[in-house]
């Protein structure tokens, strides 16, 4: 009378509460996956917009602060941003190094004006593998050609060939207004409102408005993203090495629309799961009571045939945790079904914080399914324990 087969045996029946039980159970977790891989959707999406869209990169390299010393001295001086160019170039797992210039300042026609956020870049050619498909084109040909987001174009009513006039805003230097001229609009659809929509254009026209001839920052883009984080740190030590003071930092410690949206994820999440978490513990538990109940009389025979109160209690408990595993194998084939289903329709939405609609994909999120498996079978197990001590501890005699 081992109670692992006795439990096995007592799901094997087909027992219709059990069956709902456990079709309740993966019906949630299968909720719950779902929405895990919604969210490693969504932040996936966000990682390309902030390192691509934004042209964050994926580290970005400062010069590091001196005490007590004006804001212009955290900006590589020429010299300093060849060096930091040609040590990062030599470096392993490095795609593209550009150096990279914020400017913010006012956009006017003549008949509309609009502060604008600007980014001034290096022109590069397309490269194939990690950075290929930057948006905003720059056309080298044309020393103040700039790329405007559809955003912009549509408030300042510009298009490819309008002339804007741009000032920039600097605390410690003359403004001086330059003429640009419209060579690409870029897209930004399905792109977050929080998220920048950078005015792009030529670095040394970045130079120009701010009228300074220094570079505030080394963008460096790396050939995995995964390796992001052992890149950094060996950047920094080589930097280090060659006498130059930086600050290396990642695209995530740049986006505060990612952190901010990172942060809103984790607390959605962590709300589901805890209401599944309980709808899984009171299923099992109100199963489990009324299973107890309505084998009184087995269990009864069980203990009077010479079975111990501890295996009873042993075969209860198991009854609860076979429920789990098997709710979590139907939930696991119905969440890659329904995922597999989803983005095969290749549907969109239009998210309320978006400018346009978004692809809906569904990615499996195996770390978040592992951990709620470990969880729900630790559930019901919590769950299980008083019915099966109530059962352990019946009397035998008016039972049976």
């Amino acid at each position: 009378m081992s109670p692992h087969r006795l439990a096995l045996r007592a799901l094997m029946l087909g027992n219709s509460r059990s069956m709902l039980a456990v079709i309740l159970i993966a019906a949630s977790l299968c909720v719950l996956d779902l929405f895990a891989g919604h969210i490693a959707s969504a932040r996936a999406r966000m990682e390309f917009q902030s390192i691509m869209g934004e042209r964050l990169g994926h580290l970005a390299i400062l010069r590091a602060p001196e005490p007590d010393a004006p804001a212009r001295s955290a900006m590589f001086r020429p010299e300093e941003a060849l060096r930091v160019i040609r040590v990062v170039e030599a470096s392993r797992g490095v795609a593209l190094v550009v150096p990279q210039m914020s400017v913010s300042g006012i956009a006017s026609t003549g008949s509309r004006s609009a502060l604008f956020f600007g980014e001034g870049i290096v022109s590069t050619p397309d490269h194939r593998g990690p950075v290929q498909g930057l948006p905003g084109k720059l056309n080298p040909s044309i020393r103040n050609g700039i790329a405007v987001s559809s955003k912009q174009a549509k408030s300042l009513g510009l298009s490819n060939g309008s002339t804007v006039t741009l000032t920039g805003a600097t605390l410690d230097a003359r403004a001086i207004p330059v003429d640009a001229e419209v060579v690409d609009v870029y897209t930004s659809a399905g792109r977050a409102e929080n998220s920048r929509h950078p005015l792009l254009m030529p670095f040394a026209m970045a130079q120009s408005l701010l009228d300074t001839e220094l570079t505030e920052r080394i963008v460096v883009y790396l050939s995995d993203t995964a390796e992001t984080e052992t890149r950094r740190a060996s950047l920094a030590a080589a930097l280090q090495a060659a006498g130059l003071p930086v600050l290396v930092k990642t695209w995530q410690e740049q986006s505060p629309a990612y952190a901010s949206e990172r942060s809103a994820s984790d607390m959605a999440f962590d709300s589901v799961a805890g209401m599944v978490f309980g709808v899984i513990a009171a299923i099992i538990a109100a199963t489990l009571s009324i299973n107890v109940m309505e084998r009184r009389r087995e269990t009864a025979t069980l203990r009077a045939l010479g079975m111990r109160s501890s295996s009873v209690f042993l075969m209860f408990v198991m009854e609860s945790f076979l429920m789990a595993m098997s709710a979590v194998v139907v939930s696991l084939i119905t969440s890659s079904l329904v995922a597999w289903i989803v983005n095969r329709a290749a549907l969109s939405y239009a998210s309320p914080l978006a400018t346009g609609k978004a692809p809906m994909l569904v990615e499996l999120d195996f770390n978040r399914m592992g951990m709620a498996v470990v969880t729900v079978l630790a559930v019901s197990l919590l769950a299980s324990l008083i019915p099966a001590f109530k059962a352990a501890r019946g009397t035998v005699a008016p039972a049976l």
